[in-house]
């Protein structure tokens, strides 16, 4: 699908989901896991949001403020990653539609695929900051909210792996066995590390 979808932060949700259920690409699997690190990042800030003013927590003010500014910022970099996916797939999908031998296909297939992988990387990078964050509201932040920061470490993690899973769908483009193998572990690496520390500070909100 060559046409821009629009801002995904502009969507109602029940619209967005709907459309993540036609039979259409995009919005796909990129935008679920940029919205899915985004709404990580949504939880977590109403951690810090009900934290902020509290006496018990009064030493920690200052960085619970610098906290909740950079998961706001985290929150927009995670949905226009999901956009910047859905817009490189889409230019891969209209180089899909050419001939093999189609001169135009030969020359911008590399960077296109480069381009797609690039896109879901974000996310994953994105979805890491968002969980060390969380990470770091574990014993200074408002303990009523223990289960919102443990589902925030949750989704952090579910946008990770569902980041990596469209990397990993586009390592073969390439047709570089060397390089999929490589970087093939580099996620599996990834992944069981994310998911380590994730399920870690779940177990410390209980």
């Amino acid at each position: 699908m060559s046409e821009r979808e629009p801002d995904l932060a502009a969507r109602p949700v029940g619209e967005l989901l709907a459309d993540l259920a036609a039979r259409r690409p995009v919005p796909g699997g990129g935008a679920a896991a940029g919205i899915v690190t985004a709404t990580a990042a949504g939880l977590a800030s109403m951690v810090v949001a009900y934290s902020l003013g509290r006496t018990s927590l009064a030493e920690h003010e200052v960085e619970l403020r610098t906290i909740g500014e950079r998961l706001e910022s985290l929150r927009r970099d995670a949905l226009a990653a999901a956009e910047e996916d859905a817009r490189t797939y889409a230019g891969l999908q209209e180089l899909w539609s050419l001939d093999r031998t189609d001169p135009v296909r030969i020359a911008k297939w590399t960077t296109a695929v480069e381009a797609a992988i690039a896109a879901p990387r974000r996310i994953m990078e994105i979805a890491v900051e968002v969980l060390a964050v969380a990470e770091r509201l574990e014993d200074r932040s408002n303990r009523m909210l223990r289960s919102d920061l443990a589902i925030a470490a949750i989704l952090a993690d579910a946008g990770h792996r569902s980041g990596a899973a469209n990397v990993r769908i586009n390592l073969p483009l390439f047709d570089d066995p060397t390089r999929l193998e490589t970087e093939g572990r580099g996620l599996d690496a990834a992944i069981d590390e994310v998911r380590r520390r994730a399920e870690r500070l779940e177990r410390a909100c209980r």
